[in-house]
C-alpha cells in the first residue's frame, strides 16, 4: 500500500463513530476516528503503532465502505449510499438470522459453504470479493482457505469472538 494518500471518513464511517453497528475492535474504532483526510499512512502507522497489520485494516475498511482516500470523498457519497442501502438497521438481528439458518440439502459441503456466504453477506452486504470467492470455493480445502481470510477480516473490522464463531459455524456444518 502506498504511505502517501490519507484517508477520510466517509458518511457511513461518521455513523459507525457515532451509532456502533458493526462492532468494531477498539483500535479500529480509534483508528477510523484519526481517518479525517490529513494524516498519511505512514503518519498514522506513526500516531498508532499498537495496530497490527495497518495495511490490511485500511484495506478492510475502506472495502467497507467506512473510509476513502480524501480525493475520493465525493465519489464515495454513491458508494456510501449503496451500502447503505444494502445493509439492514440491525445488523445484529441480521447475523443472528444468517448464524441459525440451516440449510440442509444433503450436501454437506453446500450447505456450509452457503452459510458461510449468508453469514459474511449479513455482515458486510452482498458486493464483497470474499463472498464471491467463498461461493466460488470448489473444494473443501479452497472453502476453508477462504474462511481462514475471512476469519481474520472479522477479527480485525469486528471481535475475535465473532470470528471464531463464523469460523466453527462453518467447521460444525461441514460434520
Amino acid at each position: 500500500m502506498d504511505t502517501t494518500p490519507c484517508y477520510i471518513r466517509t458518511p457511513l464511517g461518521r455513523d459507525e463513530l457515532q451509532q456502533p453497528k458493526l462492532g468494531l475492535r477498539p483500535r479500529c474504532r480509534q483508528l477510523l476516528f484519526v481517518l479525517d483526510g490529513t494524516l498519511s499512512v505512514a503518519q498514522v502507522a506513526k500516531s498508532m503503532p499498537g495496530i497490527s497489520d495497518l495495511e490490511g485494516t485500511l484495506q478492510d475498511m475502506l472495502k467497507l465502505g467506512l473510509i476513502c482516500a480524501s480525493s475520493e470523498a465525493s465519489a464515495q457519497a454513491s458508494l456510501s449510499a449503496d451500502f447503505k442501502e444494502s445493509s439492514h438497521d440491525d445488523l445484529a438481528d441480521k447475523l443472528d438470522h444468517a448464524m441459525h439458518r440451516s440449510t440442509n440439502s444433503g450436501n454437506r459441503f453446500e450447505d456450509a459453504k452457503r452459510h458461510a456466504v449468508d453469514m459474511m453477506t449479513a455482515l458486510f452486504g452482498a458486493k464483497s470479493s470474499h463472498i464471491d470467492k467463498l461461493a466460488q470455493a470448489s473444494t473443501q480445502g479452497e472453502l476453508l482457505a477462504e474462511v481462514a481470510k475471512c476469519k481474520k477480516i472479522l477479527g480485525a473490522v469486528a471481535s475475535s469472538s465473532k470470528a471464531q464463531h463464523f469460523e466453527q459455524s462453518v467447521l460444525a456444518a461441514l460434520k
